[in-house]
């Protein structure tokens, strides 16, 4: 669970901070994560989690990781499909989001 002091805009961006960093390392150690928000978007679930595992401050995240022993690659787009030669007047621009 991904706890923070307070829950104000700040400490959302510190909780996301936090979550940058704890990912950055299981990526690192090859431990795979899972992240949940939508039980904590309900306040009575949220207060009722906080109070049954007696967190010390506003629980921000639930997180569960495990041992990657495998990994695919991630699609990717080719260059070309999204590199634009600016020297070429009228050119097209990708509209894909």
């Amino acid at each position: 669970m991904l706890v923070t002091a307070g829950d104000s805009r700040l400490d959302w961006l510190r909780a996301g901070q936090a979550l940058h960093r704890v990912l950055a390392h299981a990526a690192t150690v090859w431990v795979a994560a899972s992240v949940q928000t939508q039980p904590l978007e309900i306040p009575v679930i949220r207060n009722l989690i906080r109070t049954r595992l007696a967190l010390p401050g506003a629980p921000q995240m639930l997180l569960q990781f495990g041992p990657a022993h495998t990994s695919l690659a991630t699609a990717r787009r080719t260059v070309p499909e999204f590199l634009i030669d600016g020297t070429s007047p009228g050119t097209a621009r990708d509209e894909r989001p």
